[in-house]
């Protein structure tokens, strides 16, 4: 191979490089209404009604039960890069950074609501970033676990409080270097951030396929009054690209080599 076909292939890699490293565009988020519909009375509001062709958006999704009834209703606002017409479907090479600034408020604390961030894949199963009202968990399932905190342990979520969730998803070949195929998680509950670092996801496919990212409310009802309320405020999805820099380096050796070259 010549100096200059060397430099070509380079160029062609860095060029490989930088496609690879465009992640989704995403601008708005879709509404998916009563995913559980186990109370279809009861009365349901989110805002804005959707589409929500904002990034960062400011999400309220609020449902008010008839009365008792058994199962749960669920509701998910879902990434979108077409203005939140439909959600967007990730690959697993996709890498990103997904916060939500949460205010979890219910009518009755039992049963259970919950609130927070999910990973939906019909392939690998759905993985779930939540606190919920009875148990004040803040725990993520369904893909690495971790427990940051729980009533039993003094260190639970309290209903009506603000937290920040956030994780942070490294797919493997997309260019973005550290250690693919990882999520971090991190929250704020107010006295600064806590994170589990990057786990490593231990399925077979090595993380999530063909996924949807969002957020979700869900609840139940055993007494007149009951609601869930969820507020995301802030929700806000960033694509994790290699820094401008690295790219810039790499040109600036090519070019100095192909400037020795001539001067040879």
């Amino acid at each position: 191979m010549t100096f200059l076909q060397r430099c070509g292939y380079y160029a062609t890699l860095i060029g490989l490089m930088a496609a690879n490293a465009q992640g989704a565009a995403i601008n708005g988020y879709d509404v998916n209404p009563r995913i559980f519909n186990d109370n279809p009375g009861s009365t349901l509001t989110i805002t804005p009604a959707g589409p929500i062709n904002s990034n960062p958006a400011t999400i309220t999704i609020r449902d008010e039960f008839t009365g008792a009834f058994t199962g749960a209703n669920r509701h998910d606002v879902l990434a979108s890069i077409d203005g939140g017409a439909t959600p967007f479907t990730h690959s697993i090479d996709d890498s990103f950074v997904f916060t939500t600034q949460l205010t979890l408020t219910d009518g009755f604390n039992s049963p259970r609501k919950e609130a927070g961030i999910r990973l939906n894949s019909p392939v690998t199963g759905d993985m779930l970033f939540l606190v919920n009202s009875d148990a004040g968990e803040i725990v993520t399932f369904g893909g690495p676990f971790h427990l940051f905190g729980n009533n039993a342990g003094g260190n639970g979520y309290a209903p009506g409080s603000s937290i920040l969730l956030g994780i942070r998803h490294l797919g493997g070949g997309d260019g973005n270097g550290g250690v693919a195929n990882t999520i971090e998680f991190f929250i704020d509950r107010g006295a600064g951030i806590e994170t589990t670092g990057p786990l490593a996801w231990s399925n077979t496919e090595g993380g999530p396929v063909n996924f949807q990212v969002g957020v979700y409310a869900q609840g139940g009802a055993n007494a007149a009054g009951d609601f869930v309320n969820a507020l995301f405020s802030n929700t806000t999805y960033t694509t994790v690209v290699p820094e401008p820099g690295t790219f810039a380096l790499v040109g600036m050796g090519l070019f100095g080599l192909l400037a020795i070259r001539r001067k040879r």
